[in-house]
């Protein structure tokens, strides 16, 4: 009955919408439809009876393994899968599978410290089994794991303390300002073990009267002060339904406390009684992971320091190993620039990748490059004027720090934005950025009768880009309504990926679904509709194929010459 609505429901939109000309445009997404219809139904049925069968052998091998059924008071010891995942909504418990790369953090207001002080990974050159060599320990057990390829830290026992390994860690090494960062992996199940505390006291060579901010899979808890995870409230706070990793921010300011979990401030503490002199870290849990730790010295406000030194070096804008991929918690600084620019108009920005000193100079130098034009799109999708921004790159030519240690590699790597005057030469989309804030839902439905049919849409070949940045793409999707697409970028160094912005119309002209950067791995699905990436195929508008976009059966995808 729903796949019959759907079919009434897009006959409908068409056959009164007089904004559109019927003809063949409209016989071809008739057809498309029904036998999308078909084939739908046909593996809808087939997936069901999958799930049964699948159901019941489920229940036959737990029987057989002495397994039984999760109850909702007791503790379990069930491994989650070890990928990156981000706290969201979803359908029955106020969680979903992670989208990855394109989760945009766009309230995320977070800025690192300016210094690095404390840097470990762990590094790749740590040995597997080994206790960790950047840290000191002060109860139980930990070692250095690899999980999806990534050296992390393990603790092997519940209570288990382990501390920065610094020459003065019997002084107080934290600064009046500054941040602390870190990943914390909660394995699958329902334990009140499930917790990480972070001390704001070295536990083991200076002990002080302190706090602690206690880290839950969805909760952040500190003093009297206690939040959960908008949308997790009903999950309970010991209760981790998948297993996945949490970015965890701490931000000290002479006396004001403030704490992340992911993109999100939990924790506003305006007047901390304590001083915090160092950090100790323990896990209440024997099957928790941390990685990517990071205590910053804390510094001037940006704006302060585009009018002093007439640039803003930041190393918190961070990427994947040598790729020049944003991570999600870059966005903290990147909006941090983008507020600036929108409050100073007057100040442009040349945006200037750097790298630290390992690998070949010529691998650093494009590296660099990259990632300075990624975060240059970034914020020209998010609305800056293109040509008040420019980028290039310095590879590891200009080190600011030692490259000898993890802090000094750590300080290497940033960005820096450097005020110039007058207008880059970045203009070259915007006459398309035009055309696309020209087209309405009618405009799209009468250029989607008009031009030439097409298929397969080819985005780049041996000798260069295609369809490149600035191209404006129109569609017809899957559920029927109709939108437009502009090309942001393709990044060659990862896959092809694709950066869009795009808006779908309703019926009615209104705006369905729209973003300003969304985010199309390369072999990855979209579903136009929803602006989701990695959707089933039976939702999906297009597969993003790398050199060419790939519309699926009932979508129609058009480049607007």
């Amino acid at each position: 009955m729903k796949l019959l609505l759907r079919l009434s429901v897009l006959l409908t939109l068409f056959l009164f919408a007089p904004q559109v000309t019927h003809g063949q445009f409209l016989k071809k997404l008739t057809n498309k439809a029904k036998a999308k219809i078909e084939r739908e139904a046909e593996n809808r049925s087939e997936r069901r009876v999958n799930k049964k069968i699948d159901e019941e052998f489920d229940k036959a091998e737990d029987a057989i393994d002495g397994k039984e059924e999760e109850n909702t008071t007791g503790t379990t010891k069930q491994n989650g899968t070890q990928s990156g995942s981000s706290e969201n909504d979803a359908e029955d418990v106020g969680l979903q599978e992670s989208k990855g790369p394109n989760v945009v953090w766009n309230k995320f207001d977070y800025v690192p410290g300016d210094t690095v002080l404390f840097e470990d990974g762990p590094s790749t050159d740590e040995e597997n089994g080994e206790f960790p060599s950047r840290w000191d320990l002060y109860k139980g057990n930990a070692e250095i794991g690899n999980v999806d390829g990534e050296n992390v830290i393990m603790f092997l026992s519940h209570q288990s303390y382990i501390i920065p390994y610094l020459k003065n860690s019997n002084e107080d090494y934290l600064p009046d300002v500054f941040t602390v960062e870190l990943d914390v992996w909660f394995a699958k199940g329902y334990t009140t073990a499930n917790r990480l505390w972070i001390y704001l006291s070295d536990q083991k060579n200076n002990r002080q009267k302190t706090e602690r901010l206690v880290v839950m899979p969805h909760a952040l808890s500190f003093m009297d002060s206690e939040k959960s995870y908008p949308g997790t409230e009903n999950i309970g706070w010991s209760n981790e339904k998948r297993g996945s990793w949490k970015h965890i921010s701490i931000a000290y300011t002479k006396g004001k406390f403030k704490a992340y979990f992911n993109d999100t401030r939990l924790i506003n503490v305006p007047h901390l009684e304590i001083n915090p002199s160092g950090i100790t870290i323990e896990a209440g849990n024997d099957n928790m992971y941390i990685k990517n730790v990071r205590i910053a010295k804390g510094g001037v406000k940006y704006y302060d320091r585009v009018l002093s030194d007439g640039k803003i070096v930041v190393n918190g804008i961070k990427f994947d190993t040598n790729k020049a991929t944003l991570k999600p918690e870059s966005m903290g600084p990147i909006n941090e620039i983008y507020q600036l620019l929108v409050d100073n108009p007057t100040i442009n920005f040349s945006v200037e990748g750097h790298t630290d000193s390992d690998g070949g100079d010529d691998t650093n130098m494009a590296l660099s490059k990259a990632r300075g034009k990624t975060v240059m799109n970034k914020l020209v999708a998010m609305g800056i004027a293109s040509n008040r921004l420019k980028s290039t790159g310095f590879g590891e030519s200009k080190p600011i720090d030692n490259n000898s240690t993890p802090e000094g590699k750590a300080n290497n790597r940033r960005v820096e934005f450097v005020k110039f005057s007058g207008n880059s030469n970045n203009t070259s989309n915007s006459s398309n950025n035009s055309t696309f804030d020209q087209l309405d839902k009618k405009t799209i439905g009468a250029k989607l009768e008009s031009l030439p049919d097409s298929f397969n849409i080819p985005m780049s070949n041996n000798s260069g880009i295609v369809n490149g940045p600035g191209t404006v793409i129109i569609y017809a999707t899957t559920d029927g309504n109709m939108g437009k697409m502009q090309i942001l970028d393709i990044d060659k160094n990862d896959n092809n990926k694709l950066i869009i912005k795009y808006v779908t119309y309703n019926y009615n002209g209104s705006v369905h679904s729209q973003s300003d950067n969304l985010e199309i791995r390369g072999t990855f699905t979209c579903d136009l509709d929803s602006g989701n990436e990695g959707v089933e195929r039976d939702k999906a508008d297009f597969r993003n194929g790398g050199e060419i976009l790939y519309p699926y059966e009932t979508t129609i995808l058009k480049v607007l010459k």
